[in-house]
Order: structure tokens, then C-alpha cells, then sequence
């Protein structure tokens, strides 16, 4: 099938889906994608201050999490994660963000004053890979959806499995409809083709 917009919400979650469709993987990855996030944050950490952190962030970071912040890279790819998701779905971005904001911040905190911080961070992003490859191989029978596309499944992932969670509390449920339907389909195709091999 043709590759649509990066843009393109039912274009991007039904390509992502179709590595998705076991209900075992897709908890899984419901519990370890985050990990891999919040562990990501904290590899981020280690870049230390890029930019000068401006007042207000200071001040919400210090308030709410008793978190001396610093302008990393996590920083840019929290921004960044946080503006292609309000790109393709702003009520969904607009609710996935506190979870964003908290697994970053505390990441960020588990580094700066645990003297532990990078092995805590460094074993859940090891296992969660782990655990994650896995489920692709034992429950989808497939290769992870990063081997085809290593951008687009660091960039969907994410919100991928915060939409499921929406979708299973009600959330839109027309485009929960239609695309299952779209990862239906992929996945059919991607059976039939593994026959003729």
C-alpha cells in the first residue's frame, strides 16, 4: 500500500497498526512503549543544558515537581513529539501531554538525584526492548514495525498506544472504526503475502 502523509493520522496509525493487532503485544506496548520514553528522557538528561531554561518553565518544573530543570535534549524531543501529535490529532495531543510532561520530568529527576539514575534508566530501556521485540516475534509473527520504518515507528509508538487506550474508553469512535479496519486490511495482505513466500 501506498505510504501517505506524515500528517495523516489514519494513514500513519494504520501503517504503525499492522505491526499492532495482537491484543497481548498491544498491552505490552501499552506498558513499555512509555518506559522506553521515560527511559529515552533520561538518556537525554545526560546532554545537560542546551539553552538557558526560561523563567516559567523553571518556575512549573520546580512547583510541581521539585525538579530543577534544565533545557536538554529531552526538552527538544518533548517539544517535538508534542507538536507532531497536536499535528495529527490536537484533542488526543492535548490529553497525551501531562503523560509527556510527567515522564520526562521524572526521568529527569531520577537522573539528577538518584546516583543510581543511569542504570535504573539504562534496565528499563533494556528490558522494555526486550519485552518488546518479543511480543512482535512470539504474538504478531512478525519483524518490529522499526525494522521497516525506524522514524516513523520512534515517532508514532507513543500516541499509537495512548489512541488505543483512548479507543477503549469511547474516543472517537468512528475513526477507531475505520482505522482497524485500514490495520485489518494491512494485516490480511501481509498473511497472504507470507503464504506465497
Amino acid at each position: 500500500m501506498a505510504e501517505s502523509s506524515v500528517f495523516d493520522l489514519k494513514a500513519q496509525y494504520a501503517q504503525y497498526g499492522e505491526y499492532h493487532s495482537n491484543p497481548v503485544n498491544i498491552v505490552s506496548h501499552q506498558i513499555f512503549v512509555p518506559s522506553i520514553l521515560w527511559s529515552s528522557f533520561g538518556f537525554l538528561y545526560l546532554t545537560g543544558p542546551l539553552f538557558p531554561t526560561p523563567v516559567a518553565v523553571h518556575n512549573f518544573f520546580a512547583s510541581t515537581f521539585g525538579l530543577d530543570v534544565t533545557m536538554n535534549a529531552g526538552v527538544i524531543a518533548l517539544v517535538l513529539y508534542a507538536g507532531y501529535y497536536f499535528m495529527l490529532d490536537p484533542i488526543a495531543a492535548f490529553l497525551f501531554l501531562p503523560i509527556e510532561v510527567t515522564l520526562f520530568a521524572t526521568s529527569n529527576y531520577v537522573m539528577s538525584t538518584s546516583p543510581n539514575g543511569l542504570a535504573i534508566v539504562a534496565a528499563v530501556y533494556v528490558t522494555s526492548w526486550v519485552v518488546q521485540v518479543a511480543g512482535h516475534y512470539v504474538f504478531e509473527k512478525r519483524a518490529p514495525a522499526l525494522l521497516d520504518n525506524l522514524l516513523q515507528a520512534f515517532a508514532m509508538a507513543p500516541f499509537f498506544v495512548f489512541l488505543e487506550l483512548l479507543f477503549m474508553l469511547g474516543y472517537r469512535p468512528e475513526l477507531q472504526k475505520e482505522v482497524h479496519a485500514q490495520v485489518t486490511q494491512r494485516v490480511q495482505a501481509f498473511r497472504a503475502k507470507q503464504k506465497l513466500q
